[in-house]
């Protein structure tokens, strides 16, 4: 099979609503999840080959992207359940980034996906192959992008930002690059609308304008930072692994408080509704409150957090069990056993719980006072399955145009250099 291609062979995938029975059981029990106040909106089948599981999935806007070990990606509608498209890229236990979709103005970006040797670019609602190229250094973070323009960590220690042309659809340009003090594993992020974050295993974190890299601000952390950093409206969150969870300014970069940690932090944060979760090994799952740092309570056995519903937080555990707890004080006010899982999906965006089993199966579950998901919607969502919001204008993803790249450069920003090409 050619890497990158579209795996048409595959798009079989048993999806299923309530009212449509899958083979099997189930992957969570239906009368566990009442218990908990929550039903099973959808649950799914991914068209795995012979030998394959599950590695991981992501929400990203309204698609879910699973990833296998055996080197695919597919991606899900994720409010229905309903498989769009899925491709193989790259050979078994290879690594494969997590997806982002680039930002255009109509709201109908594509998505990249990095692997350890390429960057496949596809469109998002189709799976249609609109760019694969290997780019000259080696790929060390998922990938961020505004219109053509991408940016990602290289494991030689640098930063790039790339520029795709379909002129020269394996061939992208090289925009500018910055020394960023230690290999760049952890994922970018755009903020702001045209200020980009990036951060290395040196324990750097820098803060810059996409267009240019002009230079804003720079922090450095005792340790190397290997989780992806998080940002809300009130400022940056970094864990390293000098044991401590930074907030800071996004303006400026001064740190705004630092928690400590028995462990080194691996891992990044969740943020939503003015609460930070961070995972620390031996020490569990600890939500802090955004504003001040102060911890308002620790789950031993936590793991991650899968939602955040108007019914409190839904902590997946190490012992495969869902727990409901309160926002502020952590009262365990529901558990459901989920044996067959073995890992929820991170989700800051609403209440929906996403479930996965190695053997394939994804769930969805929803509080219990959502209308199921019913045959017609099903139906309905399945025509449109493969092409982008029909009415862009009102798109929730409608961004402004893309930045205004600055010709004159102050001569103190420390990450400009002679060598940048011009946007």
């Amino acid at each position: 099979m050619v890497l990158g291609a579209k795996v048409f062979c595959l798009v079989i995938a048993g999806i299923v609503g309530q009212g449509f029975p899958t083979a099997g059981s189930p992957l969570v029990s239906e009368a566990a999840l009442q218990q908990a106040g929550f039903i099973k909106f959808w649950e799914a089948q991914v068209p795995l080959v012979a030998g394959d599981t599950i590695r991981d999935a992501y929400l990203v806007d309204e698609a879910l992207y699973v990833v296998s070990t055996g080197g695919s990606i597919f991606s899900l509608k994720a409010d229905v359940g309903l498989l769009r498209w899925g491709a193989k890229l790259t050979e078994a236990d290879y690594r494969i980034y997590p997806p982002a979709h680039l930002r255009k103005g109509d709201g109908a970006g594509p998505v990249v996906v990095p692997t350890t040797t390429a960057v496949f670019i596809y469109d998002r609602f189709s799976g249609d192959l609109k760019y694969r190229f290997k780019p000259e250094f080696a790929i060390g973070s998922a990938a961020v992008g505004i219109g053509n323009n991408l940016f990602m960590g290289g494991a030689d220690g640098k930063f790039y930002s790339l520029r795709f042309d379909s002129r020269y659809p394996e061939q992208p340009i090289k925009r500018w690059e910055v020394l960023a003090g230690g290999p760049v594993t952890a994922t970018p992020i755009l903020y702001d609308r045209d200020t980009l974050l990036f951060a290395s295993q040196g324990g750097k974190v820098f803060s810059c304008l996409a267009g240019d890299k002009t230079f804003r601000w720079s922090f450095r952390t005792e340790g190397a930072i290997n989780g992806d950093p998080a940002v809300d409206d009130s400022g940056v969150y970094v864990a390293s692994t000098d044991r401590s969870l930074y907030k800071l300014h996004g303006g400026i970069g001064t740190v705004l408080w630092r928690a400590r940690f028995p462990r080194p932090l691996t891992e990044g944060p969740a943020v939503v509704a003015q609460t930070v979760y961070q995972f620390c090994l031996d020490h569990g799952l600890t939500a802090l409150d955004a504003m001040s740092g102060r911890e308002k309570w620790r789950m031993e056995d936590g793991r991650s957090l899968a939602a955040h519903s108007p019914n409190g937080d839904v902590v997946f555990s190490t012992s495969n069990r869902l727990r409901v707890v309160h926002h502020e004080n952590g009262e365990v006010l529901a558990v459901v056993e989920t044996p067959s899982v073995f890992k929820a999906v991170s989700n800051t965006r609403d209440g929906s719980v996403y479930l996965l089993g190695r053997d394939g199966r994804v769930l969805c579950a929803r509080l219990d006072d959502v209308p199921y998901l019913r045959r017609q919607q099903v139906m309905a969502a399945r025509q449109q399955l493969n092409q982008p919001p029909v009415d862009e204008s009102k798109s929730l993803e409608r961004l402004p145009k893309p930045f205004v790249p600055q010709p004159d450069p102050t001569e103190d920003d420390p990450l400009r250099s002679k060598k940048d090409t011009k946007p």
